[in-house]
Formats: C-alpha cells, structure tokens, sequence
C-alpha cells in the first residue's frame, strides 16, 4: 500500500473501501464498518469514508439497496455534512441567493444527522456532525449553536456546548468532537480573535483530557494555526513561537503522555505529523525522529507546507526536517563499527 490516501493510514481496509467508494462501489464500505468494533475507530472510520464519498453518489446507492441500513444513514449524514462544509468554504462573497442554498444544505444535513441519532442513539457520529454544521451559522439560527459554555470556563464563548456534551457522553474525549468543537467555535463573531479563541480552548480541553489522550494535541494545532495567520499577515514568525514555556510543556506533554502509550498504526497521521512538526520547531529532534519513524510514509500536507516556500513543496520540508532528525539519533548496536 502506498501513502495515495494519508488519512487511511495504516488502515489497509480503510484505504480499500476508499479506493472502491471513487470507483463507485459500496460493498467495501459496508463491510469494513461492519467490522469496525469500537467508537473511535468507528468515528476515525465515517470520517474518512464520509470525506471522499461526498465527491460521489456512492452513499446514495448504498441507501437505494438498504434503506434500513444503520450504517448506509449515518454516513448520508456524514456526505451531507462534508458538501455543506465544503459549499460553506468556497464562498468568497455571500448572496441571498447563496445564503438560502446553503441555509437548505444544511437543514438537509441536520436532518440526515437526527435520522442517524434516532437509529442509534449511542452513536456519537451524528452529534460530530450537528457540531461540524455550526461552522456555517454564523448568526446562530440554530439555538444550539449559541449555547453558553459550562462554568467556570466564562472566558470561552457561547457555541454548541450542548453538542458536545451530548458526544462527550456517548464517547469521552472523542477525538473529533473535540476538533469540531474548536472549529464552531472559531467561526463565530464575537470581542474575542480566532486565535485566542483556539488557544484557549486548547489548553482548556488538554487540562480535562487523559493523559494518554490525542486531544492533548489540540494547543499543537492552535500554535500551527497561529503560525500560519501570522506568516500570512506580513508578521515576522520564527521558531521562537514555538519555545514559548506554554507550547513547550504542552509538546512535551503530548509526546510523553499520548505518543509513548499510542499505536501508530490506529493513530491519526494528522496528529503524528502535527508532532512531529512541533517537536522539529521546538528544538527536540531525538523524540522527533522516534514519531517520524512512526509517520513512516504517511505524510500529511499539513502542516509541512507551513514552513515550505510554496505550499506545494510540502513535502521537501518534510523530507528535510525528518532527514535531519533521523541523522541525530545514534546508530542502532548492529551499525556499530567494531
């Protein structure tokens, strides 16, 4: 297998059924969720189907065969949510007449999502999804995408609280809940900036989560996030964001707590290579070249292409830091000259 599809992974029979969805067949689809056999697999899983068959009508006839089928609805949920996303990002400039499309999207995807809850309301997918479509409310038309955060965190602003809450209760700490939720966030109005938005969340949720949670990685994400704005608005950035005592014990938390108990092979190549990156930036390139030797060939564009001259020269960057890294660990015993 090859790296063609990064958020496959080491999931041979994910990349498949990915493979099989743009051919337009839906067999292997069903079949690797039928085997899939707890929440956050199953939730990585959706994600990732959900993502590439949005491009195709493969979800539609999967429903057209099995309209009974639990798995068929929840992921017509997720290809609903992923083509208003993906409408809701290309919008440059908002006409009334674009505003109502996407207004009628939504509603479609929102209610795709309650089917999905109803069949099986253990199911923390549909609640990622309603929290995913907040990103496209920007007038809180939905009352539960401006509902205020728990206390003590007043600092935080209002947004889908009770949605998270609601996927938090069906798989703790659920990965992507989590991401959404900093996303919802991030996209409302308010005194408050997007970065100091995500940057608090972060730190917020990495103070809740286990210690050997991925979600520990959230501030990694918000410290990427404001890399970039800044590089993008003319400012001058440098490693320096990155050694900042906050960053750092966060860095060093996620790499000891999450990196040294997870499975690479289950893990989100977004989180390694979003690890990775810190630790190269943050001046630790021994635990570096241990994730890079994890990532193996699964590279992810972002967030190489943050440091590239040109975003698509992502992988150069890649290649040249984990390069430098690997060279700093000692020889393995074997390639040790006599």
């Amino acid at each position: 297998m090859t790296a063609s599809h990064p958020a496959a992974g080491r999931d041979p029979d994910l990349y498949r059924a990915v493979q099989d969805i743009r051919a337009g067949y839906w067999m292997q689809m069903r079949q690797v969720l039928a085997r899939t056999g707890y929440w956050a697999q199953w939730t990585s899983r959706t994600q990732v189907l959900g993502v590439a068959a949005a491009e195709t009508n493969t979800v539609e006839l999967w429903l057209e065969e099995e309209p009974d089928s639990l798995a068929a609805q929840v992921m017509y949920a997720r290809v609903a949510t992923e083509r208003v996303l993906r409408a809701h990002r290309k919008q440059t400039a908002t006409s009334p007449e674009q505003a109502r499309r996407l207004e009628k999207l939504a509603d479609g995807a929102w209610q795709a999502s309650g089917r999905a809850a109803a069949l099986n309301p253990r199911d923390p997918v549909p609640w990622n999804c309603y929290i995913a479509l907040t990103e496209t409310d920007a007038i809180g038309r939905h009352p539960q995408h401006r509902v205020p955060p728990p206390q003590p965190e007043y600092l935080l602003p209002p947004g889908p609280w009770g949605l998270l809450r609601e996927a938090h209760r069906r798989d703790p700490f659920n990965r992507e809940a989590w991401h959404r939720m900093s996303q919802a966030l991030q996209s409302r109005p308010g005194p408050a900036g997007r970065r100091a938005v995500a940057t608090d969340f972060a730190r917020w949720t990495a103070s809740l989560a286990p210690a050997d949670s991925p979600l520990l990685l959230l501030p990694v994400y918000a410290r990427v996030q404001e890399y970039r704005e800044r590089r993008d608005s003319g400012e001058g950035v440098g490693n320096l964001l990155w050694s900042r005592e906050d960053i750092t014990r966060a860095v060093t938390r996620a790499f000891t707590g999450w990196f040294a108990n997870c499975d690479p092979a289950t893990s989100s190549p977004l989180d390694l290579n979003h690890l990775a990156y810190a630790l190269v930036r943050g001046g630790f390139p021994h635990w570096a070249a241990k994730v890079f030797e994890a990532i193996g060939v699964f590279a992810t564009r972002d967030p190489w292409q943050c440091h590239a001259q040109h975003p698509h020269q992502w992988r150069e960057t890649f290649e040249t830091d984990r390069d430098a890294c690997l060279k700093s660990l000692p020889p393995h015993p074997e390639e040790r000259r006599p």
